[in-house]
């Protein structure tokens, strides 16, 4: 879609497929939880790829929480670095 997905937890998000990270969790014993992906664009908007973070953490508790959209924000400048790295 060109837009950046902010999932707070795989198991609950409806609208997305995540039969595979299922699998790969119980296989792996592992809990993936909040996702966040951006795209990474060119810099006349094509889409080049996609940068996806995995399992936020809380930086006191360690605990997996979903991902802060001030941090969002950061992810998405960081992405029209890459895009623009990418692009080079």
């Amino acid at each position: 879609t060109n837009n950046s997905v902010n999932i707070p937890d795989a198991y609950d998000a409806e609208g997305f497929d995540f039969r595979g990270t299922k699998q790969f969790d119980e296989k792996m014993g592992y809990r993936s939880r909040s996702f966040l992906t951006v795209p990474l664009r060119s810099r006349n908007g094509a889409m080049l790829g996609v940068l996806q973070l995995i399992n936020a953490q809380d930086p006191v508790t360690k605990a997996v929480v979903p991902f802060d959209p001030m941090l969002q924000q950061s992810v998405e400048s960081l992405g029209l670095l890459a895009g623009a790295a990418l692009e080079s």
